[in-house]
């Protein structure tokens, strides 16, 4: 039953989590790792299932326990927002987390915080992190959102997903004082400052390169952060691949050219996912405004 779940341990959970150590957990809590140990067990038994599988290492999170996990960090978040302000307390936030992909969180999320109501019970926690990462971040319940691209994975329960873009990845490089580019696509191989290869603009690219046979290319740079190829291409290092919503500037100004190669523009789609686990009152709230922003 519920009630035999004592809120500390809840505490200790969301601990051994961070940690995935049961010393460094039940240190940071102060307490004797023995009696940390029964108090984790004594949730386990109290929920009816296994939180963690203590067979791998480092210390992971079942299947039931990712999904309780989301739940009760949230909750606990819930909670303390709710007892702060009944003591009157103004100054607690409730915290959004979110992992982005670089050049959305550079040059779309500015853009799309601008109008969120409330502001003030908010604070946004935004990491960069690889796509990977992120989507382990939001199973496990770490991140609330993730802002990225298309990925099959999360397009299915237990995700929800809402589309807030559509974008191309065009092949740029430099302008010389005539406004021509640089480099003659015609001459190879053309030096490539390309993505790493676990991005998903990376994974874009080597797919395109594929199909038109590596010796083309030569790369002689590679970033996860497209604002950083950016720079290296308007500084006349090399070819990339770049997003429409990051080069619009650049183009107007003929400081980049769009590069006439067959088949070579990408189409790519952003979206903002979630579990379908309740998040605390904020995330929720947020998730209702680009729910009505982005379905207009």
């Amino acid at each position: 039953m519920l009630n035999n779940i004592e809120t500390k341990w809840l505490y200790d959970f969301i601990t051994l989590e961070e940690c995935r150590s049961f010393t460094t957990a039940a240190e940071k809590r102060n307490i004797s790792q023995s009696s940390f140990s029964r108090r984790i067990r004594a949730l386990e038994d109290a929920v009816g299932f296994d939180i963690f599988d203590r067979r791998s290492s480092p210390l992971q999170l079942t299947e039931p326990g990712r999904v309780f996990h989301a739940h009760i960090r949230n909750s606990l978040d819930d909670l303390e927002y709710q007892l702060h302000k009944l003591r009157g307390g103004s100054h607690y936030r409730n915290k959004i987390t979110i992992a982005a992909a670089h050049s959305l969180s550079v040059f779309i999320m500015p853009e799309l915080l601008k109008d969120v109501p409330e502001m003030q019970e908010k604070i946004f926690y935004v990491e960069s992190i690889d796509v990977d990462e992120a989507v382990l971040n939001l199973k496990e319940g770490r991140s609330d959102f993730i802002f990225s691209f298309y990925n099959e994975e999360l397009m299915a329960a237990p995700f929800m997903h809402e589309k807030i873009l559509e974008s191309r990845l065009y092949p740029v490089c430099a302008c010389d004082a005539q406004g021509k580019a640089l480099f003659d696509i015609q001459t190879a191989p053309l030096p490539l400052l390309n993505y790493t290869e676990n991005s998903y603009m990376g994974r874009q690219v080597s797919r395109y390169i594929s199909t038109t046979g590596r010796d083309k290319f030569t790369v002689t740079f590679v970033s996860s952060m497209s604002d950083l190829l950016k720079r290296m291409v308007k500084n006349g290092y090399g070819i990339a691949w770049l997003p429409d919503y990051s080069i619009q500037r650049e183009l107007e100004n003929k400081e980049l050219v769009i590069l006439d190669m067959n088949k070579a523009v990408m189409n790519m789609s952003a979206y903002v996912y979630r579990l379908d686990a309740r998040l605390n009152m904020s995330s929720e709230k947020f998730w209702r405004h680009i729910k009505n922003v982005y379905t207009r």
